[in-house]
């Protein structure tokens, strides 16, 4: 008898638990970050729509580090101790390389957010027949 009705009690919340969960996970979403929902495979053209937003805030957030960073390297530049030989001074140096492989990065990486912003504009016109 316990047999019986453990298993009863197994199926019952299966079933439940089944039946519950479309919607619970379909307002978990809306309540999701955008960080999070980007982390999930894109099914729908709202979730694509997410996506290439959340693409295109990255991309900006890219090229404003890069500007930043290359202001710096011309803040950097100007107000610097310069020394009279041709050689660059090893702080100087150090700055500069660091900036510019700062800046070459992102670039590329809001280069790829573009590409990923459009990508799932696409596919979210695509799902809904446009």
């Amino acid at each position: 008898m316990k047999r019986i009705s453990l298993f009863a009690l197994t199926a019952l919340l299966a079933v439940a638990f089944s039946v519950s969960v479309p919607a619970v996970g379909q307002e978990m979403k809306q309540e999701m970050k955008p960080e999070t929902i980007v982390m999930m495979v894109a099914k729908t053209a709202a979730d694509h729509l997410v996506k290439a937003d959340y693409y295109k805030k990255k991309a900006a957030e890219y090229r404003a580090d890069a500007d930043m960073h290359r202001a710096m390297l011309a803040e950097y530049k100007k107000n610097s101790y310069q020394p009279k030989s041709s050689l660059e001074a090893g702080d100087i140096k150090k700055m500069r390389l660091h900036c510019e492989k700062f800046i070459h990065s992102a670039d590329a990486m809001a280069r790829d957010a573009d590409e990923l912003a459009k990508y799932h504009s696409l596919r979210a016109r695509e799902l809904r027949g446009e």
